[in-house]
């Protein structure tokens, strides 16, 4: 049983890095889609840029957290320069149609979850009291951003069919 316990917990500086690493590619994620959707549907792009903000005040916080932990190396700020997502995409960047649209606001719902579930994981294996405040706000904030995300999912393109069929 201790086994499982132990396998289970990371260092302090293991869990800022997990951290800041995943919030870094969700911040990369959250730009690229709001260039994504600034041609088709510049309020999707705002909000997918707000919610790109959010991730850069997480980093924020975690590397506070890490300097009063003496642990600053763990939350490195230039992982803030990987490659944004944009590149891996091969037909098109650009939001280009609506089923597009519907498509990426699917997969970031899809990966808002798993990130949720990823610092709910990481609170649960937490063993570093410092750590518990920073990581139960970030399953708090994860939870609501997977709700506006299903929110405008749901929404979205209902406003601008009707348009189409009153023309």
């Amino acid at each position: 049983m201790m086994d499982n316990l132990t396998a289970l917990t990371y260092l302090p500086q293991d869990q800022l890095n997990l951290a800041y690493l995943h919030e870094v590619l969700e911040l990369n994620r959250y730009r690229g889609l709001a260039l994504s959707f600034l041609p088709f549907d510049p309020p999707i792009s705002r909000l997918m840029d707000a919610i790109g903000m959010e991730c850069v005040h997480r980093l924020c916080s975690l590397q506070e957290v890490a300097r009063q932990m003496e642990l600053g190396a763990c939350v490195n700020a230039n992982h803030q320069k990987e490659p944004p997502f944009f590149n891996k995409i091969s037909k098109h960047f650009f939001v280009v149609d609506e089923n597009m649209g519907q498509y990426l606001l699917v997969n970031a719902e899809k990966a808002a979850e798993a990130t949720c579930t990823f610092f709910g994981w990481l609170l649960e294996t937490n063993a570093t009291p410092e750590l518990h405040q920073p990581l139960f706000d970030f399953v708090t904030q994860k939870t609501k951003e997977c709700l506006v995300l299903r929110e405008c999912r749901e929404h979205w393109g209902v406003g601008s069919s009707e348009l189409s069929l009153a023309m």
